[in-house]
């Protein structure tokens, strides 16, 4: 059988759960008050003294054996989780048949000892045959052998196995919502790791082409020019490789006066007239990094899609705006990854994104982006 049939756990090389001793101890000791009905049964028996005494070794063997199947559950790896669970179960059901010559058919009540070991240790598409499986054998033995085990065996085992399949109904599903919210989150992170790394290389290399065109246009009538901007291209590239190593090792946010020095940057290589606010301007600190990936984004696009000759930024306490005087935004161009991505990021910090014409354009649309905070 597929090891998927076992419940998860963090294996080690005994197959220990990660709970513990209190694990281990925890579950068996809730049902080891049924071992009372074969010790009382024992202890009452007119069976030989040695048929006694190989029942009562037998039960102690059984109480060990199965809080040891919960603290070792795969102490021969080559049979996986599945093999094991159902070796311990037939372990303990020797041990049970080794106190029948005592107690006779009275050995069936150490039946809840193998339902709870099956219920709680395998996926409900295995256990529930293999209950059944047992239940049958139980309850056959019980009603061939007759009053009175036919009386308190079937109810027994029926309820038990009732209380336990719905106790492992549960944790299952706890299992499954735990393990759902782990993905959840591990998807919720890839995205935040895909929308830094656009950000930031969706500006760097934007800057970069910009820069390198221009730097191809100057090669010939301005050398030494064309030299400084490949420098700036450098620097640039270098600068990006270090801000996705950052991003991807969650380690960095970009600093809000780094970004307006780059944006200014960007613009002016773009031949776009820049107007932006200077260091000195306020916004609370725990602002400034929402804000300055919002700037990057916004700048970006500028430089890109605009065609703009003049971009103006203007930020403070819980707002940023950039308004440029180029084309606007077609109406059949949706939202790209970049603007659904700074949507996100400020919806997630309880802002609003605004995005329309610039009411300052007087030849052309132009685009206005309004960014405002709590």
């Amino acid at each position: 059988m597929s090891d998927d049939a076992t419940c998860p756990r963090k294996e080690d090389p005994w197959g220990r759960p990660p709970e513990g001793l209190l694990y281990a101890l925890g579950y068996p000791s809730v049902w080891l008050i049924f071992l009372l009905f074969p010790i009382v049964g024992t202890l009452s028996s007119q069976a030989p003294l040695g048929w006694r005494i190989l029942s009562l070794a037998a039960l102690t063997v059984f109480g060990f054996a199965y809080a040891a199947s919960w603290w070792f559950t795969r102490p021969i790896r080559s049979l996986g989780p599945t093999g094991n669970t159902f070796a311990w179960t037939l372990l303990l059901a020797a041990l049970s048949a080794a106190t029948a010559p005592a107690i006779g058919l009275s050995a069936l009540s150490t039946g809840p000892f193998l339902v709870a070991c099956l219920a709680f240790k395998l996926r409900p598409k295995v256990y529930v045959p293999a209950v059944l499986v047992l239940l049958v054998i139980y309850l056959g033995l019980a009603v061939w052998a007759g009053p009175p085990l036919s009386y308190w065996v079937p109810p027994m085992m029926l309820g038990s196995t009732f209380l336990m399949a719905g106790i492992s109904v549960m944790i299952d599903r706890e299992d499954r919502s735990r393990q759902l919210t782990h993905e959840l989150e591990l998807a919720r992170q890839r995205e935040s790791i895909g929308r830094d790394v656009h950000d930031l290389l969706g500006h760097s290399l934007t800057v970069i082409a910009v820069k390198t065109e221009l730097a191809r246009k100057l090669l010939d009538r301005d050398p030494a020019r064309a030299a400084a901007e490949l420098e700036s291209i450098l620097d640039l590239s270098r600068e990006a490789l270090g801000e996705v190593r950052a991003t991807v090792g969650q380690l960095r946010t970009p600093e809000w006066s780094a970004q307006v020095a780059s944006s200014r940057t960007a613009l002016r290589a773009a031949q776009i007239d820049a107007d932006l606010p200077g260091s000195a301007v306020e916004i609370p600190a725990e602002q400034k990094p929402l804000l300055a990936w919002c700037l990057r984004e916004a700048v970006t696009n500028v430089v890109r899609h605009s065609r703009a000759s003049r971009c103006v930024v203007e930020a403070g306490s819980g707002y940023l705006t950039v308004t440029d005087d180029g084309r606007g935004i077609p109406s059949d161009r949706g939202q790209g990854n970049g603007l659904r991505g700074m949507k996100e990021r400020v919806e997630e910090a309880g802002g609003s994104l605004r995005i329309g014409p610039s009411p300052d354009a007087h030849h052309s649309p132009g685009t206005r982006l309004e960014i405002t905070l709590p």
